[in-house]
């Protein structure tokens, strides 16, 4: 009778011991508060005027290179500030003296 409930006893704590890890917060029960939005930007943008590409996300920031009118540009990422409007971080691709390579760089669209 006693080797019965000896049994019983620690099938029943290996039995909690499978359950309780997915119920803890490392555990794989519990989802996380944070939604990760996918970005949605997707085949390069072509750029309808002429624009600077600068180093920076401010007015006062130094001027990367010349973009001309119907370079692809693509959208890395949009951020928005209270006094300057919306900017882009843009990958360009650039040509110098015959090679082609990409520059990041920022765009300010103004207050769209």
């Amino acid at each position: 009778m006693n080797l019965i409930r000896t049994f019983i006893v620690y099938s029943w704590l290996l039995a909690i011991s499978f359950v309780v890890p997915t119920t803890l917060p490392a555990g794989g029960a519990q989802k996380t508060n944070i939604h990760h939005a996918k970005n949605n930007i997707g085949s390069p943008v072509i750029s309808l005027k002429e624009f600077n590409l600068l180093s920076s996300a401010s007015e006062n920031s130094c001027v990367l290179t010349r973009v001309k009118t119907g370079t692809p540009v693509n959208v890395l990422k949009v951020w928005n500030t209270p006094n300057n409007g919306k900017w882009l971080l843009v990958n360009v691709l650039s040509q110098d003296f015959s090679q082609l390579f990409y520059k990041r760089g920022w765009v300010n669209i103004g207050n769209y």
